[in-house]
């Protein structure tokens, strides 16, 4: 049996794992959108699509509300970056 103080070690542990694979899937991500920019600036469209971007939001408000839609905005703004002709 766990103390109670190797329990939330423990579980802090795991907490500390999915911490890493989110980031790791946040970059993911951005590496995705921006990639998904570089396509759609070469066919001659936007850098982005407000449409795409409100599915988004609504996805993450639909399944956690308020808070939802503030991580959605973040997650974004992250994935948006900067301009890839920016870039260089």
């Amino acid at each position: 049996m766990f103390t109670q103080q190797e329990s939330v070690t423990e579980l802090r542990s795991g907490i500390d794992q999915l911490d890493a694979q989110i980031r790791a899937l946040f970059e993911r991500r951005r590496e995705l959108s921006h990639a998904v920019q570089r396509a759609r600036m070469t066919e001659g469209g936007s850098r982005t699509d407000t449409g795409r971007e409100m599915q988004v939001i609504k996805g993450y408000a639909d399944d956690f509300g308020r808070q939802g839609t503030a991580i959605s905005l973040a997650l974004l703004e992250i994935c948006r970056g900067v301009s890839p002709a920016a870039e260089g």
